[in-house]
């Protein structure tokens, strides 16, 4: 009787508890890559929605959000042709055009242009929504405005605003922002 029991300690001892220790080793092993599959699955859900946000941002690069041309120069030229026909289209007056120096925040290039402009109140509002609603989108990085002395007694005509505004646009050079 005692050896049938220190027979059968040995059996379990040296065969059935190595065997069970290594299937729980194996469960184990298999619930980690188990919970990792679930992971690149979650993963690779998104990869539709990583795809549209890549075309999405491939087509703004083509949909015109920036001043695109070949040098800085061009930009510049192209910017004050647009800066020209928005202030005409507004009904103010352009005074002048001035070109400022390219400057770069957060790695972002932007092309500037400062305008003069003369006219009614209402043709500066209307000259600032067309730059401000326009695409390229251009921003007015600083204004100011003057006004002439008030006009004589008996002159019923609207006043003349003097604007001076300085707008800068994101650069897309030679295909890259």
């Amino acid at each position: 009787m005692l050896g049938n029991l220190t027979l059968c300690v040995a059996i379990v001892g040296f065969v059935v508890l190595p065997v069970c220790t290594l299937f729980a080793d194996r469960e184990n092993r298999i619930e980690e890559q188990r919970k990792v599959l679930m992971r690149l699955a979650a993963i690779a859900a998104q990869a539709a929605n990583v795809q549209s946000i890549a075309s999405d941002t491939n087509a703004q690069m083509q949909g015109g959000e920036f001043l695109v041309g070949s040098n800085e120069n061009v930009i510049s030229a192209d910017l004050q042709t647009k800066l020209k026909a928005m202030a005409e289209a507004g009904g103010a007056k352009l005074r002048a055009v001035q070109a400022l120096p390219v400057k770069t925040v957060d790695q972002i290039r932007y092309s500037g242009s400062r305008i003069e402009i003369s006219g009614s109140l209402q043709s500066i509002v209307r000259t600032v929504h067309a730059i401000e609603s326009s695409k390229p989108y251009l921003f007015i990085a600083g204004a100011t405005l003057r006004s002439p002395p008030p006009p004589r007694q008996g002159a019923s005509e609207e006043p003349a605003v003097q604007a001076q505004l300085d707008i800068f646009g994101a650069v897309q050079a030679g295909g890259q922002p």
